[in-house]
C-alpha cells in the first residue's frame, strides 16, 4: 500500500508597523476636524457599510441622508450680504473638487487610495429679518435649491443639491432690489458625501486611517465670499477610518490529516493482469468561508524539484504532485478560477487569490498525484510502504 499523510490547514497573523504613519497624518493643532468612518464585516453584499453618525440635518430632510452618508461641517461665520451682479457679495458658497485621500493599514502599511466628493449641502442662516434672508430663494450656479425649513422665525435651513465639483454656488432672498444688505450668521453645515472605496475584496483585514485637509477663506477650498467676519478656523482636516474584518473560516472532514493514495478502480488491474495504473491519487474534500484576499502554498517534508515527495525505507523518493480545487468566487490573478491548480511550494511563490464573491460554505478539494511515469519504479519494488508529509497553508492574514 501506498500512502501520503500529513495534512494541515492554518492562519497566520502577520503584524509589522509602519514608522512614523501616525505624525505624517496627523492633522495641524489648530484645524477643525471630523471623521467619515465605514466598515466591512465579511458581509455577502461585498460593501461597505458608512457608520458615520448622521449629519443634524436629517432631522429636517431625510432624503438627504436615504442614500448617501452625511456629516456635520464645524464651520461658522457671518457675511454681509449685498445684492450686486458680484455672486461673491450675494451669499456665496465655494465647494471644493473632488479629492483623493490616502490611508494607510495601522500595522503593516499598506495603502488604498479613495476619493471624497460633496453632493449635498445644508446650512443654518440667521438674519434679523426673515422676510430678507438671503437662503429662502432660488440656488444658482453649480447648486440647486432642493427645499427650505425655518427652525425658528428668523432661521432658515437650506438644502441644495451641488450638481458638479468644484462648484461655486449663491443666492438671493426673492423679491430682492440691487443694494439690498443683511447681516447674517451661520451655523450647522453639513453635506452628504460619496467616497469611492476599493472592493472589499481586495482590502485586506485592519484598520486604515488617513486625512486630508481642506482650506477654509477667501481663495481657499471652502470659500464664503466678500465682507465675510467671525470664520471660526482657516482649515478643516477630515479624517477617514476604514475597519475591515473579513470571514475566513475552513473546515475538513474527520481523519483529513491522512490520505491513502491508489489507482482509479484499485489495484485490481495490476494483481490480476500486470496493468501499470494510470496514476495514483487521492481527493480530499474541504468547505470554505471567504470575502477576502489569502494566499495558499506547501510545505513539503521531502522536497523534489518544485513538487513534493513520498519516500520508501530505503530512502527512494517519488514526485508528488499537489493541486487545489476552490469555489467559484474565490479567482487567482483578478479573474481565473482555481481547478487543480498545481500548489507552489514556500510562502514566497504562494497563490495569491481573492474573493471576488464572498464564498460562504464552498465546497473545494486538494488533490494528491503520483504520475504513471513515477509508478512503474515503486512497482518494481513490490510491497514498499512510502510517505510523506505535506503542509498546506491557508494564510488569509487574519
Amino acid at each position: 500500500m501506498i500512502r501520503a499523510a500529513g495534512l494541515l490547514a492554518r492562519l497566520r497573523l502577520h503584524r509589522r508597523w509602519l514608522a512614523g504613519l501616525l505624525a505624517l497624518a496627523a492633522p495641524s493643532l489648530h484645524a477643525l476636524e471630523v471623521t467619515l468612518s465605514a466598515q466591512y464585516r465579511g458581509e455577502s453584499s461585498a460593501r461597505f457599510e458608512h457608520t458615520t453618525p448622521p449629519a443634524s440635518s436629517c432631522g429636517f430632510f431625510p432624503s438627504i441622508c436615504a442614500r448617501d452618508p452625511t456629516v456635520d461641517l464645524p464651520i461658522t461665520y457671518s457675511k454681509r450680504t449685498v445684492v450686486t451682479p458680484e455672486s461673491r457679495d450675494k451669499f456665496f458658497v465655494r465647494f471644493p473638487e473632488r479629492r483623493q485621500v490616502t490611508v494607510y493599514n495601522d500595522q503593516t502599511g499598506e495603502t488604498h487610495q479613495l476619493v471624497l466628493n460633496f453632493i449635498k449641502v445644508t446650512q443654518r442662516v440667521t438674519s434679523p429679518n426673515p422676510n430678507q434672508n438671503p437662503t429662502n430663494g432660488y440656488a444658482y450656479g453649480d447648486c440647486t435649491m432642493q427645499s427650505g425649513r425655518w427652525p425658528t422665525q428668523n432661521q432658515h435651513l437650506y438644502y441644495w443639491r451641488i450638481d458638479r465639483t468644484p462648484a461655486e454656488c449663491w443666492s438671493r432672498h426673492n423679491p430682492y432690489y440691487w443694494g439690498q444688505q443683511e447681516d447674517v450668521t451661520t451655523s450647522d453645515l453639513s453635506v452628504a458625501y460619496t467616497l469611492e472605496l476599493p472592493p472589499t475584496y481586495r482590502v485586506k483585514p485592519g484598520i486604515y486611517r488617513g486625512s486630508v485637509t481642506y482650506s477654509i477663506g477667501t481663495g481657499g477650498d471652502f470659500d464664503f465670499g466678500n465682507e465675510v467676519t467671525a470664520l471660526n478656523d482657516n482649515s478643516l482636516t477630515i479624517n477617514v477610518v476604514l475597519d475591515v474584518q473579513h470571514t475566513f473560516l475552513l473546515e475538513f472532514p474527520q481523519a483529513a490529516d491522512r490520505v491513502v493514495l491508489e489507482p482509479p478502480g484499485g489495484w485490481s488491474a495490476w494483481l490480476e493482469g500486470g496493468r501499470v495504473p494510470t496514476r495514483l491519487y487521492s481527493e480530499l474534500s474541504m468547505r470554505l468561508w471567504s470575502s477576502g484576499p489569502l494566499k495558499v502554498y506547501k510545505l513539503c517534508e521531502y522536497d523534489v524539484g518544485d513538487v513534493c515527495g513520498i519516500r520508501n525505507r530505503r530512502g527512494e523518493e517519488v514526485p508528488l504532485k499537489v493541486a487545489i480545487t476552490l469555489p467559484y468566487g474565490i479567482r487567482y490573478q483578478g479573474w481565473q478560477t482555481v481547478r487543480q491548480k498545481a500548489l507552489p511550494t514556500g510562502r514566497a511563490a504562494a497563490l495569491e487569490l481573492e474573493s471576488q464573491l464572498p464564498t460562504a460554505n464552498g465546497p473545494g478539494q486538494l488533490h494528491f498525484e503520483v504520475a504513471q511515469d513515477d509508478l512503474r519504479p515503486m512497482l518494481d519494488r513490490g510491497a514498499e510502504l512510502y510517505s510523506g508529509k505535506v503542509t498546506v497553508v491557508f494564510d488569509a492574514e487574519i
